[in-house]
């Protein structure tokens, strides 16, 4: 389980790496005016979210895949696709062709339940890591011998 575990905090990790550093390429103002385009959030919170948002998903991602404050960054990661996964829904369901914006600029993604469905599997995904984690190859392990962020189901490192 702790080589499952290891292998689910990469994918994660590194989806919400590259999905952060390819938004920090693009800038804040082109990730706000995506944010914008799905059209929930009011306009005073849309310029700060466009700054903050690819940098916390590269803290996330890169948490993640070291291992370090695992069960944490797992149930922020777990909020965070639950709550794509419903931004993208309302896309859907409202019928706006809006890019969802996932991955910059660069990668357009239109929106669809496949997508949504996706979006799903990664929270949920990031729920077993954060329940069952830290997993094999985590700074946890090191830095935290006997605590919280180590008192996963794993009796010890692999």
């Amino acid at each position: 389980m702790a080589y499952l575990i290891f292998a689910l905090r990469l994918v994660l990790g590194g989806v919400l790496l590259v999905a952060g550093v390819l938004k920090a390429h693009d800038g804040p103002a082109s990730t706000a005016v995506t944010i914008a385009g799905y059209r929930i959030l009011p306009s005073a919170v849309v310029a700060p979210l466009g700054v903050a948002l690819p940098y916390f998903e590269i803290f996330v991602g890169a948490y993640l895949i070291g291992g370090l404050f695992t069960r944490i960054a797992g149930w922020i990661a777990a909020v965070q696709f639950s709550i794509f996964s419903a931004a993208v829904a309302s896309l859907v369901i409202r019928h706006i062709a809006a890019d969802c914006g996932c991955f910059g600029s660069g990668v357009p993604v239109p929106p669809s339940w496949g997508h949504v469905a996706l979006d799903v599997l990664a929270a949920c995904a990031s729920i077993v890591v954060a329940v069952r984690g830290p997993g094999a190859f985590a700074l946890d392990w090191l830095l935290f011998p006997s605590s919280y962020f180590r008192s996963g189901r794993e009796a010890h490192s692999p």
